[in-house]
């Protein structure tokens, strides 16, 4: 059933806006979609299901010629995605898959719990009611099946391919207009993308952690997504907020948040080197100063220019339409190759999230 947001919050509503033509538009499956898109993960960490600064975070991104928005299940228990909905109604801007309307892109959870194919059909659903929509416009399966809960007793059933076939069912039977994954390294990749290829189905995306500190560790997956043509969706591109430039050893974020980042920013244990990414911090503050540019700015821009899709989240309407400045320009090979140095010089990279790509 769709859940008409909209007309229920009409008297907030002064009239439904148009998603301008979006910056630096590119395809995404059959989906135009700005350059740089907006994260929610930490919309969904207040526990609201209406907050006037999410909406003013999604009405300044749009503003600012966005009209991406990625969300997930897991995000809140499905919080993010009623939150989602409700900013969207309260900015007045439709969710849906057409032109002048808000591409929002969602997730399936697989956990251990959910046995089979029909389970991804069913939270599509779920999902597609919490968005208010009849169609999601990109719906993609959060992770591999890596959730094994028995496999130390030797025990251990994975679902991928079952989940691909829900995911291929939820194409077929048009609740999604396109289909992706996250987290996915090169073989899973090359897998899924040949299963929904027998289908006739497109992989429209894989969402991973990609920033100027995570490269490396990812380079056989970019060097597979470009040789199956499959579109990079950038998490993290701002590495947690290390490339932000807001951290120094005497501006650590708040805990529990500098338990993990300190040894980034400080460095002096643990093998990291003193003074941490600092280094890396310098060049960023050099090409933005010649730029004209904020740090974030340039780190968004870094992900923009090697060809993937950056989803920085923000907070309020300020950050989001400052990250929403990294859209509409590019850095030039010199200043790649500047900031790949110094990336490269301070002898580590940003934290996988706990987990190798397959």
């Amino acid at each position: 059933m769709r859940i008409a947001l909209t007309a229920l919050l009409s008297p907030l509503v002064a009239a439904a806006a148009v998603v301008t033509s979006p910056v630096g538009a590119r395809a995404l499956g059959s989906l135009t979609i700005s350059e740089a898109g907006l994260g929610t993960l930490n919309l969904a960490l207040d526990k609201k299901e209406n907050d006037e600064a999410a909406a003013g975070a999604l009405q300044a991104s749009v503003a600012a010629g966005c009209n991406f928005v990625d969300t997930a299940e897991a995000y809140g228990f499905g919080n993010s995605e009623r939150l989602t909905a409700w900013a969207a109604a309260r900015a007045g801007i439709k969710i849906g898959c057409g032109p002048g309307e808000l591409h929002v892109a969602t997730k399936f959870a697989p956990v251990p719990w959910r046995p089979n194919a029909e389970s991804v059909v069913e939270a599509c659903r779920a999902s597609a009611e919490r968005l208010g929509v009849e169609q999601i416009p990109l719906y993609q399966i959060h992770f591999p099946d890596l959730i094994q809960p028995l496999k130390a007793f030797g025990l251990e059933r994975r679902k991928d391919e079952e989940y691909w076939e829900g995911l291929a069912r939820c194409y077929e039977m048009g609740l999604a207009a396109n289909v992706g994954v996250c987290n996915y390294g090169p073989t899973y990749v090359a897998r899924v993308h040949a299963f929904l290829a027998a289908r006739g189905i497109p992989l429209a995306s894989n969402q991973i952690n990609y920033s100027l500190m995570y490269r490396k560790s990812v380079e056989a997956t970019l060097a597979k997504c470009a040789e199956l043509s499959v579109p990079v969706i950038s998490y993290f591109p701002l590495a947690n907020g290390l490339l932000s430039g807001r951290y120094d050893a005497d501006n650590l974020p708040k805990f529990p948040k500098s338990l993990t980042m300190k040894k980034y920013v400080v460095g002096g244990a643990d093998g990291f080197p003193d003074g941490g990414y600092t280094p890396l911090l310098r060049e960023l503050q050099r090409i933005a100063a010649a730029r004209g540019k904020s740090v974030p700015q340039v780190s968004i821009n870094y992900v923009v220019s090697k060809g993937a899709i950056p989803i920085p989240g923000a907070r309020n309407a300020e950050m989001a339409a400052a990250n929403m400045g990294a859209m509409g320009w590019r850095l030039s090979e010199a200043e790649v190759g500047a900031l790949e140095a110094a990336a490269d010089a301070i002898g580590f990279e940003f934290s996988s999230g706990g987990f190798r790509l397959e």
